[in-house]
């Protein structure tokens, strides 16, 4: 009888540790600003207990980020490997070409978030313009949108996450956005 309880209890234990795992809230985000690794954007997971506790974070590499959010690789942030840009309604995922046997991450609005910092494309290379005011940094208006409408706190050191990350990728595709962005001074 004994053994049979001691199973009893080892059984709900384990039945109640995995049912909440399954309750977890993942969340994406990205922090546009100059990183350690010359890169201008900087995108991250964060996995949340059913609490509300952070238990985890980790960051990617933009092709990582997407392989992860499009659900293309299996990940603890993506367990059911959702395709987060099709329910979202962002263009991107992974292309798979057949004839090459190549799997190509995409997504467009993601190489158009440097825009809303910078006025030019701060390496010597490139050619195009921003969307910011300033130089380096959006204007004084263009950061008191950006906080009204995203919930960012400081563009140097805040990440657009969760609802206002993918309210972001809709925005920088959307060129009336695009056009009322740029003309905030």
């Amino acid at each position: 009888m004994r053994k049979w309880l001691i199973i009893a209890v080892w059984f709900t234990g384990v039945s109640v540790r995995y049912a909440g795992e399954q309750h977890t809230r993942v969340v994406f985000g990205v922090r546009i600003a100059m990183t350690a690794n010359s890169q201008m954007t900087s995108f991250i997971a964060l996995r949340f207990d059913e609490g509300g506790f952070l238990r985890e974070k980790r960051a990617y590499s933009k092709d990582d980020f997407i392989r992860i959010a499009s659900g293309f690789w299996p990940s603890v942030f993506n367990p059911k490997r959702i395709n987060y840009f099709e329910q979202e309604h962002v263009f991107g995922g992974v292309y798979v070409n057949d004839t090459i046997q190549a799997k190509i991450p995409y997504c467009p609005g993601m190489d158009s978030l440097w825009k809303i910092r910078f006025s030019d494309y701060p390496f010597r290379s490139g050619f195009e313009k921003g969307w910011s005011g300033g130089l380096y940094k959006p204007t004084l208006a263009q950061q008191k949108y950006l906080v009204s409408r995203y919930a960012v706190g400081h563009i140097d050191q805040d990440y657009f996450v969760d609802t206002s990350f993918w309210k972001l990728m809709r925005d920088v595709s959307d060129t009336t956005w695009i056009g009322h962005y740029k003309a905030i001074r």
